[in-house]
């Protein structure tokens, strides 16, 4: 993302994943530009919902964030950073993987058979339900725009991948049946998915990961080990920060 009409593109797209900073977008306002602040009101259940976003890919201060909370009355801040925070500084955590849809990092395998299916497809939705609920133990429907691409060895569907074209994301990230894991099966669907989104005129592709606390849990250490083996030119990590920071 290179400008900041991609990044408010790439935000209102990635809306459908509806976690804690990610979520239906109302509006989008620019609070201040240098460090750049956005305030963001999200469309929730209960009506409307408001925070602070701020973006770097350098260490930064949280200063200016928490000086726009005091000013606005805005408690939730969220932050974008390449760096970590202590534990005591945020509640939740994520991490994000933007890849060059031109570069290949590692040797995919070549055996399974990656097809790219239609937005709807009623064969590729259930194909991925049985995929997703080897590989994560529930699922989660594709949104109505994503295409998605499935994986599958001797017939049987084996691994899956959601792409949105309006963000450009790999929508609740690559799955692959837990049997086959460790076979480059999600190094395929990655580097299928980013021929695809290339084929669509983009430059990159994003992939969104929500920890599941803020101490990485075993899953999320070998989701965070292949993302990153696989060579993302960047890696951010979100944070909602404390309220009690403010």
């Amino acid at each position: 993302m290179k400008s900041l009409e991609e990044l408010v593109e790439w935000l209102r797209g990635l809306g459908v994943l509806k976690i804690f900073w990610a979520k239906p977008v109302e509006n989008i306002d620019i609070l201040q530009r240098s460090p750049l602040i956005l305030q963001v009101t999200w469309r929730t259940r209960r009506a409307t919902d408001m925070a602070l976003l701020t973006f770097t890919e350098q260490p930064y201060s949280t200063g200016a964030l928490h000086r726009a909370a005091r000013e606005t009355g805005i408690p939730t801040k969220i932050i974008f950073t390449t760096r970590e925070l202590g534990l005591g500084e945020y509640d939740r955590w994520s991490k994000v993987y933007i890849y060059d849809t031109e570069a290949r990092a590692l040797k995919p395998n070549e055996e399974v058979e990656v097809k790219v299916h239609q937005p709807g497809s009623p064969e590729a939705v259930k194909a991925a339900e049985e995929v997703q609920r080897s590989s994560w133990g529930f699922y989660i429907p594709p949104p109505p725009s994503d295409t998605v691409l499935i994986a599958t060895q001797g017939g049987e569907p084996v691994g899956s991948a959601y792409y949105n074209p309006l963000s450009s994301n790999v929508d609740y990230g690559i799955h692959v049946k837990k049997r086959y894991w460790r076979k480059r099966i999600g190094t395929r669907l990655l580097q299928e998915t980013q021929s695809h989104a290339l084929a669509c005129g983009k430059k990159w592709v994003s992939v969104v990961r929500v920890l599941r606390s803020r101490v990485p849990v075993a899953s999320d250490r070998r989701a965070i080990a292949f993302y990153r083996a696989n060579k993302p030119i960047l890696e951010l990590n979100v944070y909602r920060l404390t309220k009690q920071l403010l």
